[in-house]
């Protein structure tokens, strides 16, 4: 599932118990969160009946009956060597208690490889567990990109890991999955990092997983960090709010859900009235789901009293060098009609419109808009229009934002018109929305935007 941290006990190599992983400046520290257990009846009253101390990033899966298995990332101040590992704990009365923790172990892990982080585990038809994590390298994103794997396992507490990788996108991390099975098929989420979309993948092994169209927005504040859980016919998205941008009144609502279509889109439904964040869910027979989820910090924690007063990191201003060199690596690429390399300039998340007086496309992903321009880049292509050739660049800088407009010169004496918004985060710049459109010169004026 997901946020950050994660474990095993590993027989592969040893090393020595790494540092506890100190919070940002102004952030919170996993080791002052605790997992919260709730159980929402049919008729939808709650009730909190258990906490997991210490813990965060929380999945839970029914074994059958009242029996489930709930894991999460676990932070013992007092075992040292379990913490920032993975822990289960087991309950047999549909969640009203349970014991534990337990610490997993996970065999066959390559050398150097991190303590998995962010589990979902789900249960697959001959009754063994597959738990999706995220697979690192080191310990730090600069080192190595994060991506999903995966491990199997008949009791839950003793794992193997299956080896390759179950999704990655190119260039860019992957973490906080959620998968689920419907319709002969498993449906994967993955959150963008910065953003509020999200990838989508199927497979029909659970194994081989192929990139899908990504997810929008579906709703302000929503985002795809949570889980995914069958219904009676199709799959049900559990998902997490952004509080802060929220109103009061939408801030009662807890968590969000979304249904899976026929269509292949997704439904918003009804919130539940449940707190906290990234939430893992579970269905009982009567319909009682039990929910976990990660708590906000605990009271008299340094995080918590941060949360109070928060203080802002500070970030230097980006440069005008860096904006250049954004713009111009754009339309560089298009120049030398490398495709791939103008694909990579574009945020997963970016949209775009692209129109011309006989045709407009609205583009809603960074998949898209690249795709939308790549017959531009077959030298005999005059559609649709590539930003070479321009001219007249001006450029607006708002902090981390940066809006560029310019002209370009096409055949048959046509003229287009571009704006181009870029977004530094993680120091880098990308491409998050283009709009392009071609009109013919007599049509236009090269002083005036239309």
């Amino acid at each position: 599932m997901n946020l950050i941290v994660a474990g095993l006990s590993m027989v592969i190599t040893l090393q020595p118990v790494p540092d506890p992983p100190r919070p940002p400046a102004g952030g919170s520290h996993p080791r002052d969160h605790d997992v919260l257990v709730h159980r929402v009846t049919p008729e939808g009253e709650v009730n909190h009946v258990a906490t997991f101390t210490g813990a965060g990033v929380p999945t839970i899966v029914s074994l059958g009956g009242d029996r489930l298995l709930a894991a999460h990332q676990w932070f013992p101040d007092d075992i040292p060597e379990e913490f920032d590992h993975i822990a289960v704990h087991f309950s047999d009365d549909g969640g009203r208690t349970w014991d534990g923790p337990s610490p997993i172990q996970v065999q066959g892990l390559p050398v150097g490889t991190r303590f998995p982080f962010d589990p979902t585990i789900v249960r697959l038809p001959d009754g063994h567990l597959r738990m999706y994590f995220t697979f690192m390298t080191g310990r730090r994103f600069d080192e190595s990109i994060p991506r999903i794997s995966s491990a199997i396992s008949r009791d839950g507490v003793s794992w193997r890991w299956e080896r390759g990788m179950r999704f990655e996108v190119d260039g860019e991390p992957t973490i906080d999955c959620a998968v689920g099975f419907t319709g002969g098929r498993w449906h994967m989420i993955v959150p963008m990092r910065g953003h509020s979309g999200a990838y989508a993948a199927t497979s029909e092994d659970g194994l081989e997983f192929r990139r899908q169209r990504d997810l929008p927005t579906l709703q302000m504040g929503h985002r795809w960090l949570g889980c995914l859980a069958p219904t009676d016919d199709t799959l049900r998205f559990y998902g997490t709010a952004q509080v802060r941008q929220l109103s009061v009144a939408a801030r009662d609502a807890g968590i969000w859900t979304a249904d899976l279509q026929s269509s292949g889109k997704w439904q918003v439904g009804e919130s539940l009235s449940v707190p906290g964040a990234d939430p893992g869910v579970a269905q009982l027979a009567d319909g009682t789901l039990v929910v976990v989820t990660t708590g906000p910090p605990r009271a008299g924690t340094p995080s918590a009293t941060r949360r109070r007063n928060p203080v802002p990191p500070k970030r230097p201003t980006p440069s005008k060098q860096e904006i250049d060199a954004q713009l111009n690596e754009m339309i560089a690429s298009a120049n030398d009609l490398d495709w791939d390399r103008f694909a990579r300039v574009f945020a997963p998340g970016a949209t775009g419109f692209v129109s011309s007086p006989g045709a407009t496309s609205r583009l809603d992903s960074g998949t898209d808009v690249a795709a939308a321009f790549k017959p531009g880049f077959e030298t005999s292509s005059t559609w649709p229009p590539l930003p070479r050739r321009h001219r007249d660049v001006h450029i607006q800088q708002h902090g981390n934002v940066a809006v560029a407009t310019f002209h370009t010169d096409h055949a048959e004496d046509q003229t287009g018109w571009w704006t181009v918004v870029m977004r530094r985060q993680d120091n880098q710049w990308k491409v998050h929305h283009v709009h392009a459109s071609v009109q013919s010169s007599s049509n236009s004026n090269s002083t005036t935007w239309p």
